[in-house]
């Protein structure tokens, strides 16, 4: 019997060419649905309608990403077949949703960017993020698709960390590089290069750029949408988690974050 799946992953986004499906190149939709064909779960005709959360870029990397799917694989034994049948994306919980669920719609989405803080003045940064907290057009902070760019944070919260100032950014929405962009102005005002009226004058739709922050140090931590999951902890999970231990301190924030929440 076909039932309507939303899964929740976890990836290392250095490995892969970004998160949407590309012609000839390897990515996490890619490998996702690869996956689910090797168990079974899915045909042609589902993988075509199979839809993620948030898309990311190459490089970037996520706890909490959401994929959802028609399926009749057995509900129990779908994340322990998707990880023994898949290298470099981890699938750790699941809840049955409504045919018309579309994972795009969410209720809030939650970034981490990791910057380096040597050299940045954290309160400086700290009054360039408060610039973007509320509802703005942010088409000199993205890469226009044809969409509206007007979008609406809900907070933008810096904490200082070892050796990183951790930039905690929430909305409902976000367009692509945005986060990114953002964090780039941040460290500018941060390190003296750029001032707090440079960075409101292009948020207030003067001409700029402040630059595209690397994409290494960002991970989507989760996309909120009003449901409870089912965590499962597979041993394949947890030898999994202990492989992707790395020298970058995203990927030891990425792991540490995920192991909290797992085991």
């Amino acid at each position: 019997m076909v039932w309507h799946a939303a899964v929740k992953l976890a990836y290392d986004g250095r490995v892969f060419m970004g998160s949407q499906r590309q012609p000839g190149v390897r990515t996490v939709e890619s490998e996702a649905i690869e996956a689910l064909r090797k168990i079974g779960a899915i045909d042609s005709v589902a993988a075509s309608r199979f839809r993620f959360a948030s898309r990311t870029d190459r490089g970037v990397s996520a706890l909490g990403n959401v994929m959802a799917f028609s399926t009749s694989f057995d509900r129990g034994a779908l994340l322990r077949a998707l990880n023994a049948a898949s290298e470099d994306v981890m699938y750790y919980a699941w809840t049955e949703v409504p045919e018309t669920f579309s994972p795009r719609r969410a209720r809030q989405r939650w970034y981490r960017y990791l910057l380096p803080s040597d050299g940045i003045d954290p309160g400086a940064a700290g009054e360039a993020a408060a610039l973007f907290v509320g509802r703005h057009d942010f088409k000199g902070f993205c890469k226009p698709d044809g969409r509206s760019t007007v979008r609406t944070i809900d907070s933008f919260i810096l904490t200082e960390g070892d050796g990183v100032l951790i930039a905690d950014i929430r909305g409902r929405e976000f367009l692509r590089n945005m986060v990114r962009r953002m964090m780039a102005a941040v460290a500018q005002v941060g390190s003296g290069r750029a001032s707090l009226d440079e960075v409101s004058a292009v948020l207030g739709g003067a001409e700029g750029c402040f630059g595209l922050a690397p994409p290494e140090q960002l991970i989507l931590m989760d996309v909120d949408h009003g449901l409870e999951f089912e965590v499962m902890e597979p041993p394949t999970l947890r030898r999994k988690v202990a492989a992707y231990r790395a020298d970058a301190i995203s990927r030891m924030e990425l792991i540490d974050r995920l192991r909290d929440r797992l085991l």
